[in-house]
């Protein structure tokens, strides 16, 4: 702080152990006891050249050179630790902020990997439209543990709206050859190159490449996800190539061969509460969920003359299942 011009500032320094490995955030003012303001000119560089010689003074690991898994590594909840919303917190904002992701789906598949599981909410509310998302903790079958909790509840960073353009800055960052041809080259050679799906996830894992598979209740693949820790990107197998897409996987791995459960996990809703298409089974633990959403007005004023009407209920479908979802931190 001395070297940096904040010697003489008041500071607090605060140390974390949330990520796996200890860091410290200081946080000063940049107004001095006379009212003069410091300058703040290359802070940034400055700053980073002070600490690379702290770590030359004190022996410390360079931070500079460290391969990504070594440098930021997050934790999957444990539900049985309690404190849901707080742990959610603490992946899903970093989560989102550096990973590159196109899809909800491909967003979904990479909050998997940490126990969340994520579901959109569509419809309309007295005439006017609405789009949100709720989070929730899962248990290792990847079914749904305590109550699912909306965005709104973690700030705007993990919002619809601003995955939504984060999502369309991404398509075009990862456009950029270097990214998705570099992810291809090496998943297509580890592909080609195993036998057996346990074989496949091992070299993966060994370049820092996680594979999330999703099965229907008939055990058919009908999604396949690489998440690349190195670049910080999320690929839906077919965004790399017609080999690597669920079609491709199910022929190589097994599997019978019926239609792909649908993907779509939206639920629509009218101002008469009624579900117009939903693939979650219970629909009265959801409506419970959802009436949160909605004014206090609205959640009190279904008579019998306006209870929801169900369609024909279809065959319950697990939600969340994957193959190998928590492979991330061994």
């Amino acid at each position: 702080m001395e070297r940096l011009g904040y010697g003489g500032q008041p500071y607090l320094i605060f140390k974390h152990e949330d990520i796996g490995r200890d860091h410290i955030h200081i946080v000063s003012l940049r107004v001095d006891c006379k009212g003069k303001l410091l300058k703040d000119s290359f802070e940034h560089k400055r700053s980073k050249e002070i600490t690379e010689l702290l770590e030359q003074k004190y022996g410390l690991i360079p931070a500079q050179g460290q391969k990504q898994p070594e440098l930021w590594q997050l934790t999957p909840i444990d539900p049985a630790q309690g404190n849901l919303k707080k742990q959610i917190s603490a992946v899903i904002k970093p989560l989102a902020a550096m990973y590159k992701f196109q899809s909800l789906g491909e967003y979904r598949a990479l909050l998997s990997l940490y126990n969340i599981g994520l579901e959109e909410v569509k419809g309309g509310v007295r005439g006017k439209p609405y789009r949100g998302l709720v989070y929730s903790a899962l248990d290792k079958d990847g079914n749904k543990v305590g109550t699912p909790l909306k965005s709104s509840l973690f700030g705007k960073s993990v919002g619809y709206d601003w995955l939504e353009n984060h999502m369309g800055k991404s398509g075009k960052e990862i456009k950029q050859p270097s990214l998705r041809e570099r992810t291809r080259i090496t998943v297509s050679g580890i592909v080609n190159a195993s036998r057996r799906k346990s074989e496949l996830r091992e070299k993966l894992r060994a370049e820092n490449i996680d594979l999330v598979l999703r099965r229907n209740d008939q055990g058919r693949i009908y999604g396949v996800t690489f998440i690349s820790h190195n670049d910080r990107c999320v690929f839906n197998g077919s965004r790399l190539g017609k080999e690597f897409s669920a079609n491709a996987f199910n022929d190589r791995f097994g599997g019978p061969q019926y239609a792909p459960a649908d993907l779509q996990k939206t639920l629509i809703l009218d101002d008469t509460f009624r579900i117009e298409k939903t693939t979650v089974s219970d629909i009265g633990d959801v409506m419970s969920d959802l009436l949160a959403f909605l004014s206090p007005e609205l959640a009190g004023n279904s008579d019998d003359n306006n209870r929801p009407m169900k369609k024909k209920q279809k065959k319950k479908r697990r939600y969340g299942r994957q193959d190998g979802s928590s492979s991330l931190i061994n």
